[in-house]
């Protein structure tokens, strides 16, 4: 991490990745649009709840050093609320702040969905923004269940047997 900020390592479904999130993943990807089986489903989301978070509350500052045409390097830094990094198995996050208001939350949100997005559906790109879409609305609703149930229902999404006893086993307790 660079400017000296170490991340906090969290737990996963603590912070985002609740059940709730898990349901509206799962319900997505079985789905007309994607229509992708159940084993597939499973794995997908275990990628997700095996994911390292680390949290910070500075901005996650990313550099990329990027050979032009000309010969030239190109040395380019960018600054992200939210990062995966797939091969690591590492999701690194600004802590949210809600007492910024709304625009910073919905902000949030709409980076939140983005990385999950397009880390799920990196085999199936034609699809993120649909998802997106639904992540960001249930982010918003903070991932309560009865919401998240009422989205899905108004979406034509619905989790199987197989579905439910993922989620039972990804979430014991509840």
């Amino acid at each position: 991490m660079r400017n000296g900020v170490e991340p906090e390592l969290v737990i996963p479904w603590n912070i985002f990745m609740g059940k709730g999130m898990v349901k509206l993943i799962l319900g997505f990807l079985a789905g007309p649009t994607i229509n992708m089986e159940a084993e597939r489903r499973n794995k997908a989301v275990q990628g997700l709840l095996n994911l390292n978070v680390n949290e910070t509350a500075d901005p996650i500052t990313v550099s990329y050093n990027l050979s032009l045409s000309s010969g030239e390097n190109m040395n380019v830094t960018a600054s992200r609320m939210i990062r995966w990094d797939k091969e690591s198995s590492k999701f690194f996050t600004q802590k949210i702040d809600r007492s910024k208001g709304h625009k910073y939350i919905i902000e949030f949100a709409t980076c939140f969905s983005e990385v999950i997005s397009e880390g799920i559906l990196w085999e199936n790109s034609d699809h993120i923004d649909e998802l997106t879409e639904l992540i960001k609305l249930a982010f918003v609703l903070e991932f309560n269940e009865e919401a998240v149930t009422f989205l899905m229902k108004s979406k034509n999404l619905q989790i199987f047997v197989e579905d439910e006893d993922f989620l039972a086993s990804a979430f014991p307790s509840g």
